[in-house]
């Protein structure tokens, strides 16, 4: 009865047909482990959402901790070598063209958002929208930009934007 829609959140944060898969059963699982508690729970659709964003979010810190041992990619001493600068330079340009083909509200919703550190909450506020108007640009705008940066290539700025 809720499997289509647990496999469909976790599926809008994974990307990933076959993680979303794994997590959706995982979610069930755990439902299943903690049958025990079922009574004592108010909103069942709620509590599974809540589950199903835990197991998004630690499958994501997994994979994050994966791609970042900092130390053993001396990642911070490649950022002063001067062909790194010269790479993170063009990749900054093209994340900033790509901003650039952004609908004018959306360009300064994600600029606010990106760029000055601003909450959802700020935005709306600043803007004078609502905030899921606001979540809604940002989200549009991630996907425009990953789709943007994958067909220049840029693989790892994309993984930054997919991060952040």
């Amino acid at each position: 009865m809720y499997w289509a829609r647990v496999y469909g959140h976790t599926l809008a944060y994974t990307k990933s047909p076959a993680l979303a898969e794994e997590l959706t059963q995982d979610v069930f699982m755990d439902v299943w482990n903690s049958r025990d508690r079922l009574l004592s729970v108010e909103n069942f659709s709620n509590y599974l959402f809540i589950i199903a964003r835990n197991r998004v979010f630690k499958a994501l810190r997994k994979r994050l901790e994966a791609l970042k041992p900092i130390e053993d990619l001396h990642i911070a001493e490649d950022l002063w070598l001067p062909d790194r600068q010269a790479e993170y330079r063009e990749m900054h340009t093209v994340l900033l063209k790509g901003m650039a083909l952004l609908p004018p509200v959306r360009q300064k919703v994600f600029a606010m958002s990106r760029m000055d550190g601003k909450s959802y909450d700020q935005i709306a506020a600043e803007l004078n929208i609502s905030r899921n108007t606001v979540k809604e640009h940002i989200v549009k705008a991630l996907n425009f930009l990953r789709d943007y940066l994958a067909r220049h290539n840029l693989g790892l700025l994309l993984v930054f934007l997919w991060l952040f």
